[in-house]
């Protein structure tokens, strides 16, 4: 082959590669369809057909990027495109994967710069022929954003959560002319099927829903009722009213004197905003919600630059917090830059009617833009704003909720945290007094009527606990508790004042706080899914003090004297001022807060003794373990597996917990199967796990008291998502009580059982913090000062088998099983990040792993064991001087028995008050110990017996028995048990609410006790 041929060859080889790499790089152009529309460039234009319509690029109205489409047209209409492409479940952004149903869904902004008549038709096709549709009239003004899932669509629409697959969008309309702008066009994508909203644009959206099933909703039939309101004449007495709320509540706003005014900084804040105004509007980067729930494309869209509508809002209240402590030229630029940002707000269609896309759990986001438009009201309303501001809160606040039916009135936690005050406040928001007077009375009405709700889905138990995600949750009920002491406070000593019902068992949840709290810290039992993170009460400081000078709930004292002693036990040495107001004018002295308090509806019970407290924490049918998210306590498994946390004044931290090199499979107390973090995180993206188990409960008398739980992992059901039957491979199953006599806590264990033969099963006795590698372990054998150190103890046949761990705890060990100890360095990970999938949640910031020096300790069952069990006595935080005399204070204990402790029942007697406490697992069995003969039911009893004549019974059967409406499915409230007791002998009762029938023809005594709630029934007997 000469040199020609081979050039030739060479070529013809060169030019075929070319058309290959032409035809796949056209092959690979002609796959590459859009996801999301931005109209960045004039080609995209060039994918569009178009019917009597002009189509530009504009930059007068944009969202992400720097220009929008402008469609203008002429008669019948239209434009449309086959370059899209439809997005997959797993390519679209969903938090929690497939645990929520999602369905696709169109998603899209439009903008209207004045109202038109007529409508647009948005649609669908496949092979040339239309699918689904809908329709938008053109009535609105600004921004709007829509979030159209393909099922609420007209024509042959798709089942939810079924994919779609068409090839032609279409917007047409018949209106005479027009011109709208459009960006941001996501064709499909699947979205949360929770979360798309309808709103005044889009109302057929959920329209087949219950009304009002979503708390977050705008719902238009709450907006007509504020905008048909009917005045009421108003008096004098009225007017000095609202001026003094309006006081109360600007004097909650104004911030301290110690902030000085910067305007080159407030200037700055405001310039990064980026906000245009051009006179007729003011443009600026999208103000957004939520925007991480949108696919987001930056080669579409351009930068991923926005404002979130809380950014904006935190902006304004630094203006308006500053706006008076200001001189006239300074008053002049920060109202210029906040009617900007007011005008902005509204451009971008936080307009009442608008629900863009989404506006889910939108109150954690617009309170301090709330606050902003309150403290500028009187600027909005010489600027003729403060109408349609108020109407745009009033919308997004569901405002005229509170006008609605009272048989539809419904508590919620989360309205009481984010809205309920701001509601006060939203009143003052409209020109109308006549107006502000008829709202305040249905406000005051509606916020009495939820407060004294008790058996609802959410909200305040019988008991004192705040339910939400369908277990009593204190982290969300903190937000209440910071929220509704303002309200009750503010319209306190009024006739709008909170009703008696309403302010009683809010008070009774809001005490309640202090007593499952040491001092401060509530622990990690109840801590949901924020374990170890410094939860407690410390920042509610300033709300008992409101609460207690906000008068008792009868209105027959001006203040609340038993929430004034518990604020004196709280904050009463670092308060002399409250202190002489409580103590030296009103003779009101500190509490003495101790005893044994049980929370049935939480599965907790607290022991009180001096300056500690001890708590129990189990879970059931009805009460979750734990709530474990996609990015927050992942590791969260075992916290309620009949734990026992021991807090001093000093709180978790003070008391050895914290986060750092926590070992997650060892809290105290629980009953466990040992894993490796890997293997002890769910699987599942989020899970509140309920076995199926009735048995879990407590019962009280004279400040003892008794706890018991049927541990069963192996089935169940999930409190939140859709799937019902969840369990974990292990299978663990226990019998567990606590027995709480004077200062110590017997606990015993029996009929532990798991499947598991790789990894062990364990009861934790303790997990505490050093804060000194040499700070000693005391036992039976040794002292342990050592670091690292392990060891085994044994039991000693002189002293018995004990320990001490480094906070002062002592621990009796009564039964033949050895315990593990060990001193050593910890490492973990943080509970915000997930070692199976890398995810970490921004609040962590950063840390994936987490290292301590710990003392722990613990009593081995063993691999798969069919039939353990342990026995043990705490004696909590143990004086120092007494540390060394442990050996032979236990040994001399003489104060209580343990009677029985089997797979029928756990009984003890404590003989310093003659009580047997009997923690019964199985009804209509002998149980042979004491005048208890046997129970129709599992139950938890204490029978004091006062003299050979009398006898003090407290009985609980702890079956909640929730009403089920669908599987796994259940309504928040208890319904009634009953209970038969039978007794050695003849005994006799009054026949009360809470004794149904007494029997005593025979040799036995039979007592129907009717129980409820899962609190305590008591009851005196005399000997017939």
């Amino acid at each position: 082959m000469n040199a020609r041929s081979i050039s030739d060859n060479k070529k013809h080889i060169v030019f075929t590669l070319m058309l290959l790499l032409v035809a796949t790089t056209s092959f690979s152009q002609e796959k590459a369809k859009p996801a999301v529309e931005s109209f960045e460039s004039g080609s995209s234009l060039a994918s569009y057909n178009k019917v009597n319509s002009n189509l530009s690029l504009s930059t007068d109205h944009h969202k992400y990027g720097k220009s929008a489409l402008q469609w203008e047209w002429k008669g019948k209409s239209s434009f449309g495109t086959s370059n899209f492409k439809i997005l997959t479940h797993k390519e679209s952004p969903l938090k929690y994967g497939n645990h929520f149903p999602a369905s696709p869904t169109l998603i899209m902004s439009l903008y209207n710069e004045v109202p038109q008549d007529g409508k647009i038709t948005i649609s669908y096709e496949k092979n040339g022929k239309p699918e689904v549709w809908f329709d938008l009239a053109l009535s609105f003004k600004g921004w709007r954003h829509i979030w159209v899932p393909f099922y609420e669509m007209q024509g042959n629409k798709p089942k939810k959560g079924a994919a779609v697959d068409y090839d032609y969008f279409k917007i047409s309309t018949t209106a005479k002319s027009g011109k709208l702008y459009f960006d941001d066009i996501i064709f499909s994508q699947f979205q949360d099927d929770r979360h798309q909203y309808p709103d005044l644009l889009v109302p057929f959206i959920k329209k087949d829903q219950i009304e009002g099933e979503d708390h977050w909703m705008p719902l238009a039939s709450n907006y007509e009722r504020i905008r048909n309101l009917e005045k009421t004449p108003i008096s004098t007495a009225d007017k000095m009213d609202l001026q003094k709320f309006e006081k109360l509540m600007d004097d909650d706003l104004r911030i301290d004197k110690k902030y000085k005014v910067y305007m080159n900084t407030l200037n700055d804040l405001f310039q990064k905003l980026d906000l245009n105004d051009n006179g007729k509007t003011v443009t600026g980067p999208p103000l957004t919600f939520k925007e991480d729930q949108e696919y987001f494309d930056q080669k579409q869209q351009g930068p991923n630059r926005f404002n979130d509508i809380q950014d904006l809002g935190k902006v304004l209240k630094k203006l308006a917090s500053f706006y008076d402590r200001t001189d006239a030229l300074q008053k002049q630029e920060i109202e210029k830059m906040f009617l900007s940002g007011t005008k902005y707000f509204l451009d971008q269609g936080w307009q009442a009617g608008s629900s863009g896309g989404t506006r889910h759990h939108i109150g954690y986001n617009v309170r301090e833009i709330t606050e902003a438009f309150y403290i500028m009201r009187g600027t909005l309303k010489k600027e003729g704003l403060l109408n349609e501001v108020g109407a745009s809160l009033h919308w997004l606040f569901n405002l005229g909720i509170v006008l609605d039916d009272e048989k539809k009135f419904h508590v919620n936690i989360d309205y009481l945290n984010t809205q309920s005050y701001y509601h006060l406040m939203l009143i003052f928001l409209m020109e109308d007094q006549e107006k502000q007077v008829t709202l305040l009375n249905a406000y005051s009405n509606y916020i009495s009527t939820t407060l004294a709700q008790q058996n609802e889905e959410w909200g305040f138990k019988i008991d004192g606990t705040s339910w939400h995600h369908n277990g009593h949750y204190p982290a969300y009920g903190i937000g209440a508790f910071q929220t509704v002491p303002k309200v009750i406070r503010t319209l306190s000593g009024t006739k709008f004042r909170i009703q008696q019902k309403g302010h009683e068992n809010f008070k009774k949840a809001f005490l309640t706080t202090r007593m499952y709290s040491q001092l401060y810290d509530w622990g990690f039992a109840n801590a949901g899914r924020h374990p170890l993170e410094d939860n407690g009460i410390a920042s509610l400081k300033n709300q008992y003090l409101l609460m207690a000078l906000s008068g008792n709930p009868e209105g027959t004292s001006k203040i609340d004297k038993e929430v004034a002693a518990a604020y004196l036990r709280l904050w009463g040495k670092e308060d002399a001022l409250n202190t002489a107001l409580f103590t030296n004018l009103n003779g009101i002295e500190s509490e003495k807060l101790s005893g044994y308090h049980t929370l049935p509806y939480g599965a907790t019970a607290i022991q009180r003794n001096n300056n500690w407290a001890a708590i129990i924490k189990g879970y059931s049918k009805y009460v979750w373990a734990s709530e474990i998210y996609v990015d927050e306590n992942r590791y969260g498994r075992y916290p309620a597996n009949g734990t026992i946390q021991l807090l001093n004044d000093k709180g978790e931290k003070g008391s050895g917990f914290q986060q750092e090199g926590w070992d997650w499979n060892r809290y105290p107390g629980g009953t466990i199967i040992y894993l490796p973090l890997a293997e002890l995180e769910s699987e599942m993206p989020l899970i509140m796990f309920r076995s199926v188990e009735t048995f879990a409960g407590a019962t009280e008398l004279d400040g003892n008291g008794i706890f018991g739980m049927i541990l069963n992992e192996s089935k169940g059901s999930n409190a939140d998502g859709p799937e019902t039957k969840v369990g974990y491979p292990g299978k663990l199953k226990a019998k567990k009580s606590v027995f709480s006599f004077g200062d110590k806590l017997i606990c015993i264990g029996t009929n532990i059982s798991s499947i598991d033969g790789k990894n062990p099963t364990q009861t934790n006795l303790f997990q505490t913090f050093l804060k000194d590698t040499k700070d000693p372990i005391y036992t039976s054998s040794e002292t342990i000062t050592k670091f690292p150190f392990k060891t085994e103890l044994s039991q000693n046949s002189k002293s018995g088998s004990w320990l001490i761990d480094p906070y002062g705890n002592g621990y009796h060990i009564l039964s033949n099983t050895p315990v593990q100890i060990k001193k050593e360095n910890q490492h973990s990970y943080e509970n915000r990040y997930s070692v199976r999938t890398g995810n970490i949640n921004p609040k962590a910031k950063g840390v994936k792993e987490t290292e301590g020096n710990y003392a722990t300790a613990w009593i081995d069952h063993g691999l798969a064991p069919t039939d353990a069990s342990y026995q043990y006595v705490i004696y909590p935080f143990q004086e120092a001087n007494n540390l060394q005399k442990f050996g032979s204070r236990i040994k001399e204990d003489k104060s209580y028995s343990i009677l029985r402790a089997d797979n029928m029942a756990h009984i003890v007697l404590d003989n310093k008050t003659a009580t047997t406490g009997y923690v019964i697992f199985e009804a209509d069995k002998n149980l042979e110990k004491g005048v208890l003969k046997e129970v129709s039911d599992p139950s938890l009893i204490m029978v004091r017996q006062d003299n050979p004549s009398n006898l003090t019974i407290s009985a609980v059967q702890p079956d909640l028995n929730f009403p089920e409406y669908e599987t796994g499915k259940y309504r928040n409230y208890s319904t009634a048990v009953k209970l038969t007791i039978t007794l050695k002998g003849k005994w006799t009762t009054s026949i009360t609410d809470t004794v149904l029938a007494v029997d005593n023809a025979a040799d036995v005594t039979t007592i129907v006790v009717n129980c409820k709630d899962g609190l305590p029934s008591k009851f005196n007997l005399v000997k017939k």
